[in-house]
């Protein structure tokens, strides 16, 4: 069973985030609110009168027991907490288990959205549970999923977060058709002789096909069918990995990927495929580890 732990607040990104939980929540999972009050930082000539946190409290009592009940879902379950929502988020997780899931809205557009701090952004560093950030259209229920399939270095292992998005993706209740993008993308400055620069000699193509292959083989434990019984199909490309991505998400419900644990400043920096889909996506969006 499944334990989906959702940030609330009282946008409507978070409100997405909770409409996501429970359209792909199964009938036995658990749905986790988690809303974060914090003291209000008072300066200048308002500072002399103190603030009543008492007031501040019940106001967040009252928001996360209204946005329950108009769910009215009996899955769900609220958690009213102090302090930083992105922390709230990752201890809830940890205390729940492995099998917890967060989910978060997420309303920024660029890089620079994710640098400065958001809830989402935090969390994606913070825990290695999946993280689901709803962003772009949200798409209910979700029943076409994109998967982004790496090979860094281009050696026979396979890539154990992509393999982990993968597994998690035919295994998610209610997909039907589950696409896994494999992108090699040779850029023109450095395509040398190729007469179509972005196309890949007929070795490389064999090695992205058997890449792929052994990839959905792993995930479904051998037998290529899916566990939730979707449709899983292959997909090769010669475009930027990123930008295959973000432009198979115009038509998906959910787009997953897999990413390895660096600091967020050096991950920016590096341009990492999922960053730059965690924001630029037309859907939302999950990271596994």
């Amino acid at each position: 069973m499944k334990t989906f732990v959702v940030g609330l607040d009282g946008s409507e990104h978070a409100r997405d985030a909770l409409k996501w939980a429970r359209a792909v929540a199964t009938a036995d999972a658990r749905i986790v609110v988690v809303h974060s009050w914090e003291i209000p930082i008072v300066t200048g000539y308002e500072a002399v009168t103190a603030v009543d946190t008492t007031a501040v409290e019940q106001a967040a009592k009252e928001f996360l027991t209204g946005a329950i009940g108009e769910s009215d879902d009996r899955r769900i379950e609220g958690r009213l907490v102090t302090g930083h929502p992105g922390r709230a988020l990752v201890e809830t997780t940890a205390e729940l288990g492995p099998d917890a899931v967060v989910v978060v809205g997420h309303g920024g557009s660029s890089k620079a959205a994710l640098l400065l701090g958001s809830t989402a952004n935090y969390v994606m560093h913070h825990t290695k549970a999946p993280v689901v950030v709803v962003r772009g259209a949200c798409r209910l229920p979700v029943r076409h999923v994109v998967v982004g399939i790496d090979d860094p270095h281009r050696h026979e292992e396979l890539d154990p977060p992509s393999l982990a998005a993968l597994k998690w993706a035919v295994e998610l209740e209610g997909v039907e058709r589950v696409e896994v993008h494999h992108s090699e993308f040779v850029p023109t400055m450095v395509a040398g002789p190729l007469s179509q620069p972005g196309t890949e000699p007929e070795e490389a193509e064999e090695h992205d096909v058997r890449l792929v292959r052994a990839s959905i083989a792993r995930a479904t434990g051998g037998s290529g069918d899916a566990p939730n019984g979707a449709a899983v199909v292959p997909v090769l490309s010669s475009r930027n990995a990123a930008f295959d991505l973000i432009e198979a998400s115009r038509d998906a419900d959910l787009v997953v990927v897999g990413t390895r644990s660096r600091p967020g400043l050096l991950e920016l920096l590096a341009g990492s495929t999922s960053l730059e889909v965690t924001a630029h996506c037309h859907c939302p969006v999950a990271v596994l580890r």
